[in-house]
């Protein structure tokens, strides 16, 4: 019997779904009509959502990616649809989490002639993507495809891109046999793990700092209970303290933007840091100025699963090329000798943590630590908390921990417009949990109309807007600058209440700290996706200070100048 043959477009979805894939995201557009006749064939297997802006659609995928582990998959058109999906690449990119951006490309024979919208999509993402690649013919989907679900995956992962001509969706080819992707895992020898036992028996005061990607629960898991049996400090790196349980007794705090002197003074102090899947880059080091290169005072063990990333700025003492599951369950295994009072250490870290977060007053009648505190107690462990940049993730980031596994949904990158999208997916993917966005005003704003996308596919999550009416991280750094100068950082913001109900979403208005627990307990209660705005001051710049205390510090340093 002959092959069946298909189109293009039908070959690309078979093998979506034969990987897994059971959610695109996208921006219609009339360059992968193709593709799209074959999303409707195949509608009680894949769900298309269409998304109100292709930045957004890009979150999803990003999100769907870091969450699944699979390749978040997302459609856009070529030009305004490519430029604008852009900045989810980038975010995949650097939170190392799998993602396929299909463009859909003007046809073969058009290609060169400057038409409609065109742009050389391989030479636009080369900078962003793991890999850039047109299909010029029909035939080599089945290759192509199965070649960038393997580069997505594996090593570190991270975002592939692919430009599809009008006319490969729509050629007819031999349905080919479907390619399942195993990811190629890295995985340390038993010399370099003996190694490693080696230099913790000898070091006095070691720390593990892990985050980014290639974790698992399971792995998780097993680092966490190493770091206890050897009387180790754990830090998380920025943004990725969903990797231990933010109540176990070893896990002491965050890395990166807004260190507590304590952390820092625990990196500074050890003598041997283990690095677990990190990328050593501007954030964690405090711009390269925390240690010294390309050699550290502190002994360096780094482990990650992208060879390039090993001795990139720092050369380690020893270099681990590694997947984190292949890692952790090699040490799982082990117990090495240790120098005694590691414990004592711990539980002094452990003490400082707590008081690190236990929240602090701000300046007008919205509390935001205390609400984050209650939020603390009150959402289930398995809730996935998004969030985006600006300084109200300061709270966030502070005030709330996490307990399970992969429920942190920030990225790396610090990107605004995040949380928005990246809660509608988590709350499609998984409708049995919770997702709550955080939001400041300027970075809701930046996705907001997809409030529709969440209505439209029955999505449920809360989305928490911080209205100060600043863009409050940019204002802070101009009155650090350039103090009573401040220009381009105040809003005028809409009724947030009002828009979200414009979108068939419940709206809430929350005025006094007092209000938010009752407020809240109903949003929840109710059906679909709820907003719920924080009307905050624009004093509370950040837990550490209020806007007028910094414009008074920076006036006084310039004076002194």
């Amino acid at each position: 019997m002959p092959n069946q043959t298909k189109t293009g477009g039908q070959v690309l979805v078979d093998h979506l779904i034969a990987n897994g894939i059971d959610r695109v995201f996208s921006v219609p557009g009339e360059s992968f009509l193709g593709a799209m006749d074959a999303f409707y064939e195949r509608g009680n297997e894949i769900q298309f959502v269409n998304c109100r802006q292709e930045g957004g659609a890009a979150f999803m995928a990003a999100a769907y990616g870091g969450m699944t582990g699979n390749p978040g998959i997302c459609f856009v058109t070529r030009g305004p649809g490519a430029t604008n999906a852009s900045i989810g690449v980038h975010v995949a990119k650097q939170d190392s989490v799998p993602m396929i951006l299909f463009v859909g490309q003007v046809s073969v024979s058009s290609t060169g002639r400057d038409a409609f919208q065109e742009i050389d999509i391989p030479a636009m993402f080369k900078p962003l993507a793991k890999w850039a690649v047109q299909i010029d013919e029909a035939e080599r989907l089945p290759e192509l495809l199965a070649r960038a679900f393997k580069v997505a995956t594996s090593g570190r992962p991270g975002p592939v891109v692919i430009s599809l001509p009008e006319d490969v969706q729509r050629e007819l080819i031999e349905a080919p046999e479907r390619v399942i992707n195993v990811p190629i895992v890295p995985s340390p020898s038993p010399a370099q793990i003996d190694q490693l036992g080696e230099l913790i028996s000898k070091a006095k005061q070691p720390a593990i700092l892990l985050g980014a990607s290639t974790w698992t629960a399971e792995a998780c898991d097993q680092m966490a209970d190493f770091a206890q049996r050897h009387d180790i400090p754990v830090v998380a790196s920025f943004r990725c303290q969903d990797k231990i349980d933010n109540d176990h007794p070893n896990y002491v705090g965050v890395l990166g933007v807004g260190t507590p002197p304590f952390i820092s003074k625990l990196i500074d102090d050890a003598d041997l840091l283990i690095v677990l899947g990190v990328e050593l880059s501007e954030i964690v080091t405090e711009g390269f100025t925390k240690f010294s290169h390309p050699k550290m005072s502190q002994g360096l063990v780094h482990v990650h699963p992208d060879e390039e990333e090993l001795g990139r700025i720092y050369q380690a003492d020893l270099a681990i090329h590694s997947g984190m599951a292949a890692f952790a369950s090699l040490v799982a295994e082990r117990t090495f000798d240790i120098k005694v009072g590691h414990a004592l250490k711990t539980t002094d870290l452990r003490e400082k943590f707590e008081e690190f977060t236990t929240p602090t007053t701000c300046p007008g009648e919205v509390h935001i630590g205390e609400i984050l505190a209650w939020l603390d107690t009150r959402l289930p462990a398995d809730s996935f908390l998004s969030c985006g940049a600006g300084n109200y993730t300061h709270w966030v980031l502070r005030f709330l921990k996490h307990r399970k596994f992969g429920t942190q949904l920030a990225p790396l990158g610090a990107v605004m417009g995040y949380g928005v999208p990246a809660a509608i997916a988590a709350s499609l993917q998984y409708p049995d949990r919770m997702a709550v966005a955080f939001a400041g005003d300027g970075c809701f704003l930046m996705n907001a109309q997809d409030l529709a996308t969440a209505k439209k596919y029955g999505a449920s999550p809360i989305f928490i807007v911080i209205n100060n009416g600043i863009y409050g991280s940019i204002r802070m750094h101009q009155e650090r600058a350039f103090p009573t100068r401040s220009i381009g950082t105040d809003l005028d913001n809409p009724d947030f209440v009002a828009f979200a109900e414009a979108f068939g979403v419940n709206g809430f208005r929350v005025t006094k700290t007092a209000e938010f627990e009752n407020i809240f307990e109903e949003a929840v209660a109710k059906p679909g996706p709820c907003l719920i705005e924080l009307v905050v001051s624009e004093e509370a710049i950040s837990p550490a200070f209020t806007l007028s205390e910094l414009i008074e510090r920076s006036l006084k340093a310039q004076a002194e100048k």
